[in-house]
């Protein structure tokens, strides 16, 4: 007795759960955490800053502790986007070669606008 209660002919072909789902999964739940508090220092920021001038927005965004949430925020939104629209592709798109260039060139998409925005997050942090 294996234990095992899958149809014969869908074990031979070895179709079932791919046991990887799990950390998908699990980055999911950690970015949207993390993303909660870090949306809600965002909104704040943002308000605080609406009706300043360029030099203070800098000034703001030069600041250490600012630099880094944003980049972290920036890496994260990335991060929780990527795994979000995998999953979606993987569900609902059925054209095998379809939904591997859709994640593909979603991942770099994403992985682009990551570089850019950490380019310019440093940029603006050095230039002070």
């Amino acid at each position: 007795m294996t234990g095992d209660l899958r149809n014969p002919l869908k074990r031979a072909r070895n179709i079932g759960s791919a046991k990887s789902g799990a950390g998908a999964w699990m980055g999911m739940q950690f970015t949207s955490l993390v993303l909660v508090g870090l949306s809600v220092w965002f909104v704040v920021l943002v308000l605080t800053l609406m009706h300043a001038d360029y030099a203070t927005v800098r000034h703001a965004l030069a600041h250490p502790a600012n630099a880094t949430l944003m980049a972290t925020f920036v890496v994260l939104v990335c991060w929780h986007t990527e795994l979000g629209l995998r999953n979606i592709y993987e569900d609902y798109i059925h054209t095998r070669w379809l939904g591997f260039w859709s994640a593909i060139l979603t991942r770099l998409a994403l992985l682009l606008t990551a570089v850019l925005s950490l380019l310019s997050i440093i940029r603006i942090a050095l230039a002070g």
